[in-house]
């Protein structure tokens, strides 16, 4: 018996939620935190069906798990699990990890699934997406940037190497009338 009162007191503190479903999608019970999660009481949950806690979308891909557990030969089937959306009672969505095991007790197969809310990750993935191509863009522009740059100082150096040329040909051609006034200054002399 203390084994049992362990257990419910370990269940129903958990962090993830923990629903128990029957062969048909029938949920049998819930824990607090799985009732936090999707906005119901636990009467408002226990003897529905699954598809009331899931989008379309995660509808279907929960019974896909549940197909695929049933078709395996293994008590105990874990890991089999995604992500999929939640619906809360207000109708809201939100993203959840679902992990399924499949239970054989008193001649039944149940499932329980153990669910953890995805929203805080979903959330800082996106803030880093947003942060990673704010940084794209930013090293975009300042590659364009750049480029202009080099662009202008290539267009500098050549203008650069023109006046240079110019003033190289200045500079000869000066030589070249000094010479010629030397000359001629020293003919005036003589």
């Amino acid at each position: 018996m203390e084994n049992a009162v362990l257990l419910k007191a370990i269940i129903d503190n958990a962090i993830d939620g923990l629903i128990t479903v029957d062969e048909y999608g029938i949920i049998e019970s819930v824990n607090p935190a799985a009732c936090k999660l999707f906005n119901y009481s636990e009467g408002e949950i226990v003897g529905n069906l699954i598809s009331i806690l899931m989008s379309e979308e995660g509808e279907v891909q929960h019974y896909d798990i549940l197909v695929k557990s049933e078709n395996t030969d293994h008590v105990g089937n874990s890991g089999i699990g995604r992500e999929l959306t939640g619906l809360k009672k207000d109708g809201s969505h939100f993203p959840f990890y679902l992990a399924v095991t499949e239970v054989k007790y008193a001649d039944r197969i149940l499932y329980a699934g153990f669910i953890h809310d995805l929203s805080r990750e979903k959330e800082i993935e996106i803030q880093l997406e947003n942060c990673a191509a704010s940084v794209e863009d930013q090293v975009r522009k300042r590659t364009l940037s750049l480029h202009a740059t080099v662009v202008n100082l290539e267009q500098v150096k050549t203008e650069l190497n023109i006046s240079l040329q110019q003033l190289l040909e200045t500079v000869f051609t000066i030589k070249q009338t000094q010479r010629e006034l030397k000359i001629l200054w020293q003919k005036i002399r003589s």
